[in-house]
This record gives C-alpha cells, structure tokens and sequence, in this order.
C-alpha cells in the first residue's frame, strides 16, 4: 500500500481495488457538477442509493457543491487517509470525490439484502419463551438485544480487532449489574490485542487471554436474544462477532451446567424439577460408565449377589476386559453422534437409529459387548446432552474417561477420587475475576 503521494486518493483507491471485479469507480453528475463514486457492487445498491441522492440534491439549491450538501445532509465522514477510505470501501460505505480534487466524502448508502432474517433457533430448542434467533448481521443483533432490555443501564461498546483481517465486535453488559474489575479486564485484553486477526473463537480466547486447554469452557454460547437477556442480568458480559449468529458471554460457572436460563419462564416447581433432573443427568453422565468398570473389573463385590451373577452371565462369551469392551463401544457412540450431527438432516436421523439400534443388537448376539453396557451407554449418552449447554456436555464427554481410568486402575477409591480432583479443578478455575464455582456473576455476589 505504499504509493506515490502526488497521486489523489481516488487513483490509490483504483490501484488498491484494480483486482477486485465488485470494485466500480464511475463517473456521474449531481446538481450539475461531476463527481465520482466508488463503492463495491457487492455490497451497495448503487441504484437506489443514487435515486435517493438525486432527489435530496433536487432540494438543492442551483450550482451549489454537491460534496457540501451531502455532509450536512447525511451521517458522514470527510476527507479520510487513505487507510480508513480502504477500510470504508471494505465495510460497504460509499465515497464520493470531487473530480481531480482530494475532497472526498464518505457515507453509509443503501444495502442489498445479502443477510439471513430474523427466523427461529436452530440449534436450542426453546420451551415456552420467544423463539426469535440470532443472525451473522451484528448490528441486528445489537438491536434484537436494545428490543429485549429497554434500559440505559445497556451499555454497547464497539471494537474492532485485527490488521490483515479486521473484524468488528460489540461488548455488552448491563452498568448496574456487571462487575466493574470484570468489565475492564476485557476491555483491557482487546484493547492490548486490537491488532490481532480474530478469525474463529479460539482466536477471540487467545485474544482474551483464556487457558489454551481447559477441560471445562469459560465462556458460554447461545443463538436466543432471550437467554442472552438472563445472561446480561446475570451480571455477564455479552460479546456479538460479526458474522457470527451466536452470543458468546463470560464468564462461565458451575451453575451452567444444570441452570438454563429459560426454566424461568416456567413456574417454580418446574424449574426446580428440570434442575434436579440436570443434576442427576450429570452425576450418571460422569460416574456410569466408570462405576460399571468398577463394579464389574475391580469390586464385584459391592454388588448384591444375585446382580453379580447377572452381570456375569451377560458377559460370558466376551472376549475382552472390561475396560476395553467400555472404551470401544463409547468411541463407537462417538462416532454415531458426530455422524449425526455433521450429516445432512435428512439422513442423520438414519444414522442414528442404525447405530443405536441396529449396531447395539447386533454387538449384543455377536457376543462382543454385555447387555448391561448397552444400558450403561444408552443411559450415559442420553444423560450427556440433558445439561444446561451443548459445550458442557462436550466437558463431561470428555472427563467421563478420565473417570474410566481411574476406576480400572484404583476401583470404587478412583472412581471417588476423581469425583473429588474434578471439584478441585473446578474450584481453581477464575475467569475475570469470578471464581468459577460462583452461584452468580452478579456485581458483589460472585464470591459469596
């Protein structure tokens, strides 16, 4: 981007762009005087944004400077370096010069409709509440969020973050309920990396100095305005990415993992009954699998006679420990669900029902797997995605085999003992100041 001074901001601008096939540099006249327009068809409705021009300038009166009329009529920005004009035509704004003069101005035309409309979540499954999701356009979803909480205490910062690859982002939180300390940390942290290319969210962790590898998530996602809503008078900070369709709010705690944000929609017996149900959910999502290694490879003991002889006889013929005959048929569950998950919806459900059904009996008659594991697998499986959020159960997924292994190495003292090193990770875990075992995030509550 080094060019010759004597040149005029619009010639750099055409040698910037003379690659670019969406860059159009033309010549019109507006009230009699002639100027030129650069913009990206790919982003600007030249037609209608013209249209709209020549009848502002029909108000005009006669020989008066274009240039001059546009600034006083429109939200604009005049005679910019050439760094923030490049970074203009890039976010779809419109520049007008003045023929072979350096005078310019730059100002936001009219739009093609290139995003996706507010429609209904696709990847939660609200119960009860508003259904309205949101979209890779941030501006509307800053604005779904100003229609949830109608208050001055939102505030709604603007950032941009990288230098090859800028991206913009919008960090919210409610004044009277976030943590100050919390607050300028993260402010601290992008304010320190406004350099860096933000291109994915692990980018926006390293960027927001968050553990690299981390068995649980520090951050929570959701695609409803609604949930986001809770999350912000939870006392969290929201950030919006563009081109993103998901709320991304820190910081995360323990309460995520059976508390989801819409139970308050209902009455209070329910909610209380669906948290309860969450909690079990994750006791057997981590234990099960492990307390079957246990009880069968290691203290058999434990179990009433008559259910050991049970579980004996369902493994006669089964040719491997049971810590093997466990992994494997986890690592196969795995495998179904990410089939289901990546797989086009109109085959996926197939998927599944093949592999659960079809594959779990024919596993069982081929005397490879006992049918007390099939329940185990089935129960664990379906405990995993009943938690508060999908990244949740990817952390209980994940720390199940841990369990596993400290169970076939140390029995029902393993199993036990890495119950209690996962509350000892948890509670070590502080993200912005708010421990994580925190019942809330709110202002002068997180550490009680």
């Amino acid at each position: 981007m080094s060019l010759s001074c004597e040149k005029t901001p619009q010639l750099q601008i055409n040698q910037i762009f003379e690659n670019s096939y969406d860059f159009i540099c033309a010549e019109t006249v507006l009230n009699h005087t002639i100027v030129h327009i650069c913009y990206l068809q790919s982003l600007v409705n030249f037609k209608e944004t013209l249209d709209l021009l020549v009848n502002q300038l029909s108000d005009a009166e006669e020989g008066m400077d274009p240039i001059r009329y546009i600034a006083l009529s429109y939200n604009v920005r005049m005679n910019l370096s050439l760094d923030e004009l490049v970074k203009s035509v890039l976010r779809g704004m419109l520049i007008v010069f003045k023929q072979d003069e350096i005078e310019h101005v730059v100002f936001e035309p009219l739009h093609p409709n290139i995003a996706r409309s507010v429609g209904e979540a696709l990847n939660e499954n609200p119960i009860q509440t508003s259904m309205d999701a949101f979209t890779e356009d941030m501006k509307l979803n800053v604005g779904l969020m100003r229609r949830k909480l109608m208050t001055q205490d939102l505030i709604i910062q603007s950032h941009s973050l990288g230098s090859a690859y800028p991206r913009e982002l919008a960090v919210l939180y409610l004044q009277d309920q976030a943590d100050p300390k919390m607050v300028k940390l993260i402010q601290d942290c992008l304010n320190e990396n406004k350099m860096m290319d933000i291109s994915d969210i692990q980018h926006l962790l390293k960027a927001l100095k968050q553990p690299r590898f981390s068995l649980v998530p520090t951050y929570v996602t959701s695609e409803l305005p609604v949930t986001t809503k809770h999350y912000l008078q939870d006392g969290r900070v929201v950030i919006l990415l563009d081109h993103f369709p998901f709320a991304i709010s820190f910081p995360a705690i323990v309460t995520d993992f059976w508390a989801v944000k819409t139970d308050q929609d209902h009455p209070v017996p329910f909610m209380i009954l669906y948290r309860i149900i969450r909690i079990i959910s994750l006791l057997v999502a981590i234990s099960m699998p492990g307390l079957y290694v246990v009880l069968n490879a290691v203290n058999p003991e434990l179990l009433r006679i008559q259910l050991a002889v049970s579980i004996t006889d369902s493994r006669e013929g089964v040719p491997y420990p049971v810590l093997v005959e466990v992994l494997l048929m986890l690592i196969i569950i795995e495998m179904v669900i990410e089939a289901s998950i990546r797989l086009p919806k109109s085959i996926g459900p197939t998927i599944t029902m093949v592999g659960g059904i079809i594959l779990g009996e024919a596993v069982v008659q081929a005397r490879l797997m006992s049918n007390f594991l099939i329940i185990i697998v089935a129960a664990t499986t379906i405990a995993h995605f009943s938690l508060g959020t999908y990244m949740n159960s990817l952390s209980i997924r994940l720390y199940k085999y841990v369990v596993i292994f400290f169970s076939a190495l140390y029995g029902i003292l393993g199993l036990m003992s890495s119950l209690v090193l996962l509350c000892f990770y948890l509670g070590s875990i502080t993200t912005f100041s708010v421990p994580y075992l925190s019942y809330t995030a709110k202002r002068g509550k997180s550490d009680e």
